[in-house]
């Protein structure tokens, strides 16, 4: 099985990173580099012909070097959408800046989803200490994003899920004007291309879009029984992308021919023909560049190994360098909170709430064993030779992870789930290579129970933190301060969440595993009774483990709205052509994970942009750009 544009003819450079995935040295670290070198070597799944080798210079103008049209920051999920829609139009020059490497053709494989994060494919950012949660790490919590083309929707989980209407809704009630459920549905549905049309409700769906959404082709057993399991308790299956997106299913993901379908791979690869678009990995940006006499962003600044430059933009900026990337480049540029940037000593542009409003979704896990001898997924070199030949067996899904449910508590609201669960296990992955007969790998499979773990998580937090410059120096981090479980219903939620768990795996349906939950006592919760609330809320405060599900620090809302960063058009308040397209600009974070929303605004964001150049040149005036509130 080949994948389109499948040809080893070409030369890019393709990350490897595999080999410290399961320890730096011995027969482990010695196999992974065998895997990554085997998998890299594979013109079906390295795609060479149609990827960015940054070889291609930006054009240059009358009176700077390099002058483009528009300049989008971030090749992650929403900027790879927004410069290959942009591209579209022929006559508009559209330059892409990212700060990583090209997207690696191992992440591409479902079996290692998640093996980037903490590599230098991660900005391997950290929180400030917090005094309640990862409290079993000091109270300093891990946040991967991703540093590459696809950014972390290159090494997550590839789950396809949308999040309830009454979310987008309660947007469009908050002065967020056209981005009501209704209004966004389109925009869902043009990315969409679902394989699955079986299983789903075509109403809600698209079938011709870029971005391919089916279930994995191999997934264990006991993911079809924990659905039963869910079935048992009362909750529906089926498609949750539908008029209904409380249940249980296995879920679907975006991959095609056995490979994620990053944003990367869905839209700028096939666009890497079109002599206007132009694209520059190993870019990281430091500035924009911004005019007070007209209060307009002429461009970027960004440097790579050649020095620094600057590239000017005629029409208009976007930053799509995600929740922390995007908020911290127009802090670092001048807008932001005045009393924060002048503390950081950079002089005030313009005086928004940039960085505030940060929401993120946090879980724990609860381990269990089971009888799965049958459910070995053992990481072999026949398994990588199964994968490679036919995109089956056990490299071709995450395993357990597929599956899942989203759940009400009783601080659901309307209904709407507040509440979702994963469940990890039974994937291929580092203690499951059999390179020692007197190693976990065997000792774990032959005729011995196994580890799975289900992984609650509260998706509508009350908590609420924000991103601040640490210095005024790009290069610095900055400060990111989720506060979580600031509102102590956000742990009570995740408790009543650790209960459904729980009743879960008592059901019938998991007796065929003689699933039991693990009751040692987790470290540094000893001093609680097992199962009591107060156990369970001590392990949600010592183990927690943040999603990959951030939003809010450039929030979108009505003009007058004193906690505005960018209008329903995404134009930042008081910057002409200076516009926001990714995570950062969710008024409250979707109740579920955020890829798929994420792709809906960078498509709605780019059909707004040819809107308003639509009508510049047919009305042939200035843009109908909209005024600050604090700038007349």
């Amino acid at each position: 099985m080949t994948s389109s544009g499948g040809s080893c003819e070409c030369s890019w450079s393709d990350s490897s990173f595999l080999s410290g995935s399961c320890g730096k040295t011995g027969g482990l670290a010695f196999f992974m580099s065998l895997v990554d070198l085997v998998i890299r070597s594979q013109c079906s799944v390295t795609d060479s012909c149609r990827r960015a080798t940054g070889r291609r210079q930006f054009p240059a103008g009358p009176v700077y070097p390099e002058e483009l049209d528009f300049v989008v920051v971030g090749g992650g999920v929403a900027g790879s959408v927004v410069a290959s829609r942009l591209s579209e139009v022929a006559g508009w020059t559209v330059g892409l800046l990212e700060a990583g490497p090209e997207e690696p053709s191992t992440t591409s494989v479902p079996a290692f989803a998640s093996a980037a994060m903490g590599t230098e494919l991660d900005w391997r950012y950290l929180t400030e200490p917090q005094g309640n949660a990862c409290l079993g790490a000091g109270g300093i919590c891990v946040w991967p994003r991703g540093k590459m083309l696809g950014g972390t929707g290159a090494m997550t989980g590839m789950m396809y899920s949308r999040g309830h209407r009454r979310v987008y809704d309660a947007w469009r009630e908050s002065g967020a004007v056209g981005w009501g459920y209704d209004e966004v549905l389109p925009y869902f549905k043009k990315s969409e291309r679902n394989m699955d049309t079986d299983m789903v409700e075509p109403e809600y769906h698209g079938f011709d879009g870029p971005v391919t959404v089916q279930r994995f082709a191999h997934r264990p057993e006991m993911a079809e029984s924990i659905v039963q399991a869910g079935a048992e308790l009362g909750y529906r299956t089926g498609d949750l992308n539908g008029h209904n997106q409380t249940g249980f299913s296995i879920a679907q993901v975006m991959v095609h021919d056995g490979l994620r379908m990053s944003t990367s791979r869905a839209y700028l690869r096939p666009a890497h023909n079109r002599p206007n678009l132009f694209v520059k990995i190993n870019s990281r940006v430091t500035g924009l560049v911004l005019n007070k006499l007209n209060n307009r962003v002429q461009g970027v600044k960004y440097v790579d190994q050649y020095g620094e430059h600057m590239v000017r933009a005629r029409k208009e900026v976007i930053l799509s360098a995600g929740v922390v990337g995007s908020a911290h480049l127009l802090l670092v540029s001048g807008i932001g909170p005045a009393e924060e940037l002048l503390r950081a000593g950079v002089t005030v542009f313009q005086d928004l709430p940039v960085g505030r409003n940060l929401q993120h979704h946090v879980s724990v896990s609860v381990a269990a064993t089971v009888n799965a001898s049958e459910e070995a997924h053992y990481l072999t070199m026949d398994a990588v030779s199964e994968f490679l030949a036919t995109r089956t067996g056990p490299l071709a899904s995450t395993g357990l992870t597929q599956t899942t449910g989203f759940l009400t508590t009783s601080y659901s609201v309307d209904g709407v789930p507040d509440a979702q669960v994963y469940f990890d296990g039974l994937a291929p992955n580092c203690d499951k290579i059999p390179v020692d007969p007197d190693g976990p790998a065997y000792r774990n499979y032959e005729g011995s129970r196994a580890y799975v773990w289900a992984r609650p998580t509260y998706l509508l937090t009350r908590s609420k933190g924000y991103i601040a410059l640490r210095t005024g120096n790009p290069m610095d981090e900055p400060i990111i301060q989720p506060n979580y479980f600031q509102d102590p219903r956000d742990v009570l939620a995740m408790v009543e969440s650790i209960r459904i768990v729980l009743a879960l795996m008592g059901t019938r349906a998991l007796s065929k595993w003689d699933m039991q939950p693990d009751t040692t006592p987790y470290e540094g919760c000893a001093q609680h009774v097992y199962g009591t609330d107060a156990y369970w809320a001590c392990v949600v405060v010592t183990d927690t483990k943040p999603e990959n599900h951030h939003s809010g620090t450039c929030k979108m809302g009505p003009i007058d709205d004193p906690d505005t960063v960018v209008d329903p058009e995404l134009r930042v308040l008081g910057v002409a052509n200076l516009r926001v397209m990714d995570a950062s600009v969710f008024p409250t974070g979707p109740n579920c994970n955020p890829i798929a929303p994420v792709i809906m605004v960078a498509e709605k964001g780019s059909d707004m942009i040819k809107q308003t150049w639509r009508a510049y040149a047919h009305e042939n005036n200035v843009p109908p750009y909209i005024k600050s509130r604090t700038a007349s």
